[in-house]
Protein backbone atom coordinates (compact mmCIF):
# COMPACT_ATOMS: atom_id res chain seq x y z
CA UNK A 1 0.00 0.00 0.00
CA UNK A 2 2.84 2.37 0.82
CA UNK A 3 4.34 1.45 -2.54
CA UNK A 4 1.29 2.76 -4.40
CA UNK A 5 1.29 5.95 -2.34
CA UNK A 6 4.92 6.72 -3.12
CA UNK A 7 4.32 5.97 -6.81
CA UNK A 8 1.42 8.41 -6.76
CA UNK A 9 3.60 11.02 -5.03
CA UNK A 10 6.11 10.79 -7.88
CA UNK A 11 3.20 11.24 -10.30
CA UNK A 12 2.03 14.34 -8.43
CA UNK A 13 5.51 15.81 -8.53
CA UNK A 14 5.97 15.13 -12.24
CA UNK A 15 2.59 16.53 -13.26
CA UNK A 16 3.28 19.62 -11.17
CA UNK A 17 6.50 20.10 -13.16
CA UNK A 18 4.55 19.59 -16.37
CA UNK A 19 2.09 22.29 -15.27
CA UNK A 20 5.03 24.59 -14.47
CA UNK A 21 6.37 24.14 -18.01
CA UNK A 22 2.92 24.72 -19.52
CA UNK A 23 2.46 27.85 -17.41
CA UNK A 24 5.79 29.23 -18.61
CA UNK A 25 4.85 28.51 -22.22
CA UNK A 26 1.51 30.29 -21.90
CA UNK A 27 3.05 33.27 -20.10
CA UNK A 28 5.42 33.73 -23.06
CA UNK A 29 2.81 33.35 -25.79
CA UNK A 30 3.53 36.94 -26.91
CA UNK A 31 7.29 36.96 -26.30
CA UNK A 32 9.14 37.55 -29.57
CA UNK A 33 11.45 34.69 -30.51
CA UNK A 34 10.38 32.52 -27.57
CA UNK A 35 10.69 28.74 -27.98
CA UNK A 36 8.26 26.53 -26.09
CA UNK A 37 9.23 23.57 -23.91
CA UNK A 38 7.67 20.17 -23.31
CA UNK A 39 7.94 17.63 -20.49
CA UNK A 40 8.77 13.98 -21.13
CA UNK A 41 8.18 11.30 -18.46
CA UNK A 42 9.73 7.88 -17.96
CA UNK A 43 9.03 5.12 -15.46
CA UNK A 44 11.24 4.42 -12.48
CA UNK A 45 12.73 1.09 -11.52
CA UNK A 46 10.33 -1.85 -11.19
CA UNK A 47 10.29 -4.33 -8.33
CA UNK A 48 10.34 -7.97 -9.39
CA UNK A 49 7.76 -10.25 -7.83
CA UNK A 50 9.10 -13.14 -9.90
CA UNK A 51 11.48 -13.46 -12.78
CA UNK A 52 10.73 -14.87 -16.18
CA UNK A 53 11.25 -18.59 -16.72
CA UNK A 54 12.17 -20.40 -19.89
CA UNK A 55 10.42 -23.27 -21.62
CA UNK A 56 11.11 -26.77 -20.26
CA UNK A 57 10.15 -30.23 -21.52
CA UNK A 58 7.12 -30.33 -19.23
CA UNK A 59 6.13 -26.70 -18.82
CA UNK A 60 5.89 -23.58 -20.91
CA UNK A 61 7.69 -20.33 -20.15
CA UNK A 62 6.35 -17.62 -17.81
CA UNK A 63 6.71 -13.89 -17.99
CA UNK A 64 8.21 -11.74 -15.24
CA UNK A 65 5.91 -10.25 -12.63
CA UNK A 66 6.88 -6.65 -11.83
CA UNK A 67 5.39 -3.74 -9.94
CA UNK A 68 6.51 -0.25 -11.04
CA UNK A 69 7.67 2.24 -8.41
CA UNK A 70 6.54 5.44 -10.07
CA UNK A 71 7.67 7.90 -12.73
CA UNK A 72 10.28 10.62 -13.13
CA UNK A 73 11.15 13.44 -15.53
CA UNK A 74 13.02 12.08 -18.55
CA UNK A 75 13.57 15.41 -20.30
CA UNK A 76 12.33 18.98 -20.61
CA UNK A 77 12.90 19.72 -24.27
CA UNK A 78 13.04 23.13 -25.92
CA UNK A 79 11.26 23.07 -29.28
CA UNK A 80 13.21 25.31 -31.68
CA UNK A 81 10.68 25.35 -34.51
CA UNK A 82 10.22 28.69 -36.26
CA UNK A 83 7.37 30.86 -35.04
CA UNK A 84 5.10 32.91 -37.26
CA UNK A 85 6.57 36.09 -38.74
CA UNK A 86 4.71 39.26 -37.80
CA UNK A 87 4.96 42.23 -40.16
CA UNK A 88 5.99 45.48 -38.46
CA UNK A 89 7.16 47.61 -41.44
CA UNK A 90 10.12 48.72 -39.28
CA UNK A 91 13.53 48.33 -40.91
CA UNK A 92 15.37 47.38 -37.72
CA UNK A 93 12.86 44.67 -36.79
CA UNK A 94 14.55 41.50 -38.07
CA UNK A 95 13.41 37.89 -38.25
CA UNK A 96 15.36 34.79 -39.29
CA UNK A 97 13.59 32.61 -41.83
CA UNK A 98 15.29 29.26 -41.25
CA UNK A 99 18.10 28.11 -38.99
CA UNK A 100 20.32 30.47 -37.07
CA UNK A 101 20.48 32.89 -34.18
CA UNK A 102 21.38 36.53 -33.85
CA UNK A 103 24.56 37.08 -31.89
CA UNK A 104 24.49 39.89 -29.35
CA UNK A 105 27.28 40.82 -27.01
CA UNK A 106 28.95 43.42 -24.90
CA UNK A 107 31.81 45.20 -26.59
CA UNK A 108 35.44 45.39 -25.55
CA UNK A 109 36.94 48.85 -25.13
CA UNK A 110 37.49 50.55 -28.45
CA UNK A 111 34.60 48.67 -30.10
CA UNK A 112 37.02 46.25 -31.76
CA UNK A 113 35.55 42.96 -30.61
CA UNK A 114 33.05 41.26 -28.35
CA UNK A 115 32.75 39.61 -24.95
CA UNK A 116 30.03 37.41 -23.47
CA UNK A 117 28.25 36.52 -26.70
CA UNK A 118 24.64 35.38 -26.31
CA UNK A 119 22.27 33.97 -28.94
CA UNK A 120 18.68 34.99 -29.58
CA UNK A 121 15.87 34.84 -32.11
CA UNK A 122 14.39 38.13 -30.90
CA UNK A 123 15.28 40.62 -33.62
CA UNK A 124 14.00 43.97 -32.37
CA UNK A 125 17.05 46.19 -32.76
CA UNK A 126 17.68 49.90 -32.37
CA UNK A 127 20.31 52.56 -33.09
CA UNK A 128 22.09 54.11 -30.13
CA UNK A 129 23.20 57.74 -30.17
CA UNK A 130 26.48 56.79 -31.88
CA UNK A 131 24.73 54.86 -34.64
CA UNK A 132 25.56 51.34 -33.42
CA UNK A 133 22.99 48.56 -33.79
CA UNK A 134 21.94 47.36 -30.33
CA UNK A 135 19.08 45.39 -28.83
CA UNK A 136 16.72 46.41 -26.02
CA UNK A 137 19.37 45.56 -23.40
CA UNK A 138 22.05 47.65 -25.12
CA UNK A 139 23.97 44.62 -26.38
CA UNK A 140 25.65 45.10 -29.75
CA UNK A 141 24.57 43.10 -32.80
CA UNK A 142 27.54 41.02 -33.94
CA UNK A 143 28.74 41.44 -37.49
CA UNK A 144 31.34 42.93 -39.76
CA UNK A 145 31.64 46.61 -40.52
CA UNK A 146 32.31 47.91 -44.00
CA UNK A 147 35.28 50.16 -44.59
CA UNK A 148 35.35 52.10 -47.85
CA UNK A 149 38.63 51.91 -49.76
CA UNK A 150 39.67 54.10 -52.63
CA UNK A 151 40.32 52.16 -55.83
CA UNK A 152 41.88 53.06 -59.13
CA UNK A 153 44.47 55.32 -57.54
CA UNK A 154 48.22 55.00 -57.83
CA UNK A 155 49.89 51.95 -56.30
CA UNK A 156 51.60 54.23 -53.82
CA UNK A 157 48.19 54.58 -52.16
CA UNK A 158 46.82 51.05 -52.59
CA UNK A 159 47.93 47.48 -52.08
CA UNK A 160 48.24 45.64 -55.39
CA UNK A 161 45.30 43.29 -54.68
CA UNK A 162 43.06 46.04 -53.37
CA UNK A 163 42.00 43.96 -50.34
CA UNK A 164 42.19 44.64 -46.63
CA UNK A 165 45.33 43.68 -44.77
CA UNK A 166 45.84 43.09 -41.07
CA UNK A 167 48.11 46.13 -40.99
CA UNK A 168 47.34 48.03 -44.19
CA UNK A 169 49.93 50.52 -45.36
CA UNK A 170 49.71 53.27 -47.96
CA UNK A 171 45.95 52.80 -48.10
CA UNK A 172 43.40 55.56 -48.29
CA UNK A 173 40.10 54.86 -46.56
CA UNK A 174 36.83 56.76 -46.51
CA UNK A 175 34.83 57.21 -43.33
CA UNK A 176 31.64 59.26 -43.71
CA UNK A 177 33.12 60.94 -46.77
CA UNK A 178 36.44 61.91 -45.16
CA UNK A 179 39.67 60.44 -46.54
CA UNK A 180 42.29 58.92 -44.24
CA UNK A 181 45.68 57.32 -44.69
CA UNK A 182 45.46 54.75 -41.90
CA UNK A 183 44.19 56.88 -39.05
CA UNK A 184 45.73 60.11 -40.37
CA UNK A 185 43.35 62.46 -42.18
CA UNK A 186 44.47 63.89 -45.51
CA UNK A 187 44.63 67.68 -45.03
CA UNK A 188 44.94 70.34 -47.74
CA UNK A 189 46.33 73.82 -46.95
CA UNK A 190 46.14 76.70 -49.43
CA UNK A 191 48.77 79.39 -49.82
CA UNK A 192 48.24 82.89 -48.47
CA UNK A 193 48.66 85.00 -45.35
CA UNK A 194 45.88 83.16 -43.47
CA UNK A 195 45.77 79.95 -45.47
CA UNK A 196 42.48 78.02 -45.27
CA UNK A 197 42.84 74.30 -44.66
CA UNK A 198 40.59 71.31 -44.25
CA UNK A 199 40.30 67.53 -44.44
CA UNK A 200 40.05 66.02 -47.90
CA UNK A 201 36.61 64.57 -48.57
CA UNK A 202 34.80 62.82 -51.41
CA UNK A 203 31.26 63.05 -52.67
CA UNK A 204 30.61 59.36 -53.21
CA UNK A 205 27.67 60.02 -55.49
CA UNK A 206 29.74 62.13 -57.93
CA UNK A 207 33.28 60.91 -57.06
CA UNK A 208 34.31 64.56 -56.67
CA UNK A 209 37.13 65.40 -54.26
CA UNK A 210 36.84 68.54 -52.14
CA UNK A 211 37.56 69.99 -48.70
CA UNK A 212 35.79 72.41 -46.39
CA UNK A 213 37.69 75.01 -44.38
CA UNK A 214 37.04 76.12 -40.82
CA UNK A 215 34.47 78.68 -42.02
CA UNK A 216 32.46 76.07 -43.92
CA UNK A 217 33.63 77.22 -47.34
CA UNK A 218 33.99 74.40 -49.87
CA UNK A 219 36.92 73.98 -52.25
CA UNK A 220 36.94 71.51 -55.13
CA UNK A 221 40.18 69.99 -56.39
CA UNK A 222 41.08 70.92 -59.96
CA UNK A 223 44.45 69.18 -60.17
CA UNK A 224 47.43 68.41 -57.99
CA UNK A 225 48.29 72.08 -57.44
CA UNK A 226 45.01 74.01 -57.56
CA UNK A 227 41.46 74.14 -56.22
CA UNK A 228 38.44 76.26 -57.01
CA UNK A 229 36.11 77.78 -54.47
CA UNK A 230 32.32 78.06 -54.60
CA UNK A 231 32.66 81.10 -56.90
CA UNK A 232 34.97 79.19 -59.27
CA UNK A 233 37.99 81.25 -58.19
CA UNK A 234 41.25 79.33 -58.66
CA UNK A 235 43.52 79.06 -55.62
CA UNK A 236 46.90 77.40 -55.17
CA UNK A 237 47.58 74.44 -52.88
CA UNK A 238 50.49 74.99 -50.53
CA UNK A 239 50.80 71.72 -48.58
CA UNK A 240 49.23 68.28 -48.51
CA UNK A 241 49.63 66.11 -45.40
CA UNK A 242 48.50 62.57 -44.78
CA UNK A 243 49.37 61.08 -48.19
CA UNK A 244 52.00 58.40 -48.67
CA UNK A 245 54.08 60.74 -50.83
CA UNK A 246 53.39 64.12 -49.24
CA UNK A 247 53.01 66.90 -51.78
CA UNK A 248 51.05 68.13 -54.74
CA UNK A 249 52.45 65.42 -57.04
CA UNK A 250 50.87 62.69 -54.93
CA UNK A 251 47.61 64.59 -54.86
CA UNK A 252 47.71 64.92 -58.63
CA UNK A 253 48.15 61.17 -59.02
CA UNK A 254 45.17 60.62 -56.75
CA UNK A 255 42.96 62.96 -58.76
CA UNK A 256 44.05 61.62 -62.15
CA UNK A 257 43.75 57.93 -61.25
CA UNK A 258 40.77 57.92 -58.94
CA UNK A 259 37.86 55.99 -60.45
CA UNK A 260 35.54 55.02 -57.63
CA UNK A 261 35.30 53.20 -54.32
CA UNK A 262 34.56 49.76 -52.93
CA UNK A 263 33.31 48.60 -49.54
CA UNK A 264 35.31 45.81 -47.94
CA UNK A 265 33.91 43.93 -44.92
CA UNK A 266 36.52 44.01 -42.19
CA UNK A 267 36.92 43.18 -38.55
CA UNK A 268 34.55 41.44 -36.20
CA UNK A 269 32.97 44.32 -34.42
CA UNK A 270 29.73 46.25 -33.84
CA UNK A 271 27.99 47.57 -36.94
CA UNK A 272 27.65 51.34 -37.11
CA UNK A 273 25.32 53.32 -39.32
CA UNK A 274 26.74 56.81 -40.02
CA UNK A 275 24.74 59.51 -38.30
CA UNK A 276 24.57 61.33 -41.63
CA UNK A 277 22.65 58.46 -43.27
CA UNK A 278 19.40 59.54 -44.91
CA UNK A 279 17.87 56.05 -45.09
CA UNK A 280 18.87 52.43 -44.68
CA UNK A 281 17.85 48.91 -45.70
CA UNK A 282 18.81 45.37 -44.68
CA UNK A 283 18.88 42.58 -47.25
CA UNK A 284 18.13 38.89 -46.82
CA UNK A 285 21.89 38.25 -46.96
CA UNK A 286 22.44 40.51 -43.95
CA UNK A 287 24.07 43.37 -45.85
CA UNK A 288 23.13 46.76 -44.43
CA UNK A 289 22.95 49.54 -47.01
CA UNK A 290 22.42 53.24 -46.41
CA UNK A 291 22.09 56.41 -48.43
CA UNK A 292 24.51 59.12 -47.35
CA UNK A 293 23.94 62.86 -47.30
CA UNK A 294 25.14 63.11 -50.91
CA UNK A 295 22.69 60.49 -52.15
CA UNK A 296 25.25 57.71 -52.60
CA UNK A 297 24.18 54.13 -51.79
CA UNK A 298 26.83 52.66 -49.48
CA UNK A 299 27.40 49.57 -47.35
CA UNK A 300 27.55 49.93 -43.57
CA UNK A 301 28.26 46.29 -42.73
CA UNK A 302 26.95 42.75 -42.71
CA UNK A 303 25.18 40.80 -39.97
CA UNK A 304 26.66 37.49 -38.89
CA UNK A 305 24.48 34.65 -37.57
CA UNK A 306 25.27 31.41 -35.73
CA UNK A 307 23.80 27.91 -35.92
CA UNK A 308 24.38 24.78 -33.83
CA UNK A 309 24.53 21.09 -34.59
CA UNK A 310 22.24 20.43 -31.60
CA UNK A 311 19.95 23.36 -30.91
CA UNK A 312 18.23 21.34 -28.19
CA UNK A 313 21.47 21.50 -26.23
CA UNK A 314 21.33 25.29 -25.89
CA UNK A 315 20.70 26.61 -22.40
CA UNK A 316 18.15 29.34 -21.70
CA UNK A 317 19.65 32.10 -19.57
CA UNK A 318 16.71 34.51 -19.48
CA UNK A 319 16.03 37.69 -21.39
CA UNK A 320 15.34 35.76 -24.63
CA UNK A 321 18.98 34.63 -24.63
CA UNK A 322 20.64 31.24 -25.07
CA UNK A 323 24.19 30.18 -24.42
CA UNK A 324 26.12 27.26 -25.81
CA UNK A 325 26.73 24.16 -23.72
CA UNK A 326 28.97 21.13 -24.00
CA UNK A 327 26.13 19.27 -25.79
CA UNK A 328 25.03 22.03 -28.18
CA UNK A 329 28.30 22.01 -30.02
CA UNK A 330 30.36 25.04 -30.93
CA UNK A 331 28.55 27.68 -33.00
CA UNK A 332 28.96 27.62 -36.76
CA UNK A 333 29.18 31.31 -37.58
CA UNK A 334 28.39 32.57 -41.03
CA UNK A 335 26.40 35.02 -43.11
CA UNK A 336 22.67 34.66 -43.80
CA UNK A 337 21.68 32.44 -46.78
CA UNK A 338 25.09 30.69 -46.62
CA UNK A 339 26.08 27.26 -45.21
CA UNK A 340 22.52 26.29 -44.28
CA UNK A 341 21.88 29.48 -42.31
CA UNK A 342 18.49 31.12 -42.82
CA UNK A 343 17.78 34.45 -44.45
CA UNK A 344 17.02 37.72 -42.69
CA UNK A 345 13.62 39.31 -43.17
CA UNK A 346 13.66 43.04 -42.45
CA UNK A 347 10.39 44.55 -41.23
CA UNK A 348 9.30 41.35 -39.48
CA UNK A 349 9.53 39.90 -35.98
CA UNK A 350 9.35 36.20 -35.13
CA UNK A 351 6.50 35.44 -32.76
CA UNK A 352 6.52 32.79 -30.03
CA UNK A 353 6.02 29.24 -31.31
CA UNK A 354 3.60 28.50 -28.45
CA UNK A 355 0.30 27.00 -29.66
CA UNK A 356 -2.38 27.91 -27.12
CA UNK A 357 -4.77 25.13 -28.18
CA UNK A 358 -2.02 22.57 -27.66
CA UNK A 359 -1.03 24.07 -24.31
CA UNK A 360 -4.61 24.06 -23.02
CA UNK A 361 -4.98 20.43 -24.07
CA UNK A 362 -1.78 19.51 -22.28
CA UNK A 363 -2.96 21.48 -19.26
CA UNK A 364 -6.13 19.36 -19.07
CA UNK A 365 -4.05 16.16 -19.40
CA UNK A 366 -1.71 17.34 -16.64
CA UNK A 367 -4.60 18.36 -14.41
CA UNK A 368 -6.33 15.02 -14.78
CA UNK A 369 -3.07 13.19 -14.25
CA UNK A 370 -2.51 15.16 -11.06
CA UNK A 371 -6.08 14.41 -9.88
CA UNK A 372 -5.73 10.71 -10.64
CA UNK A 373 -2.49 10.45 -8.66
CA UNK A 374 -4.06 12.36 -5.79
CA UNK A 375 -6.97 9.89 -5.86
CA UNK A 376 -4.50 6.98 -5.60
CA UNK A 377 -3.16 8.53 -2.39
CA UNK A 378 -6.68 9.04 -1.04
CA UNK A 379 -7.72 5.49 -1.89
CA UNK A 380 -4.56 4.02 -0.39
CA UNK A 381 -5.14 6.01 2.78
CA UNK A 382 -8.72 4.69 3.01
CA UNK A 383 -7.53 1.09 2.63
CA UNK A 384 -4.92 1.64 5.35
CA UNK A 385 -7.67 3.01 7.56
CA UNK A 386 -9.75 -0.12 6.95
CA UNK A 387 -6.78 -2.28 7.90
CA UNK A 388 -6.36 -0.38 11.14
CA UNK A 389 -10.08 -0.73 11.85
CA UNK A 390 -9.84 -4.51 11.55
CA UNK A 391 -8.30 -4.57 15.01
CA UNK A 392 -11.39 -3.02 16.62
Amino acid sequence: MLRSMYSAISGLRNHQTKLDVIGNNISNVNTHGFKKSRTIFKDLISQNISNASGVTESRGGTNPKQVGLGATIAAIDTIHSTGSLQSTARTLDLAIDGDGYFQVADSVPGLNGFTDIKYTRAGNFYLDKNGYLVNMDGKYLVGYEATTYLTGASDQFLDADGLAKANPTNRLTVNEGKIYNGTTPVVITLSGANPPSGELQINLSTNELYFVDANGKQYTLVNGTQVKDESNNILTINTVTGLAGVGTTSLGNLINNFQGYTAELTGYKPIRIPTTAQSMSIGQDGIINFVDKNGALLVAGKIQLAKFSNTGGLEKVGGNYYQETSNSGAPLRGFPTEDGIGSIESGFLEMSNVDLSEEFTEMIVAQRGFQANARIITTSEQILEELINLKR
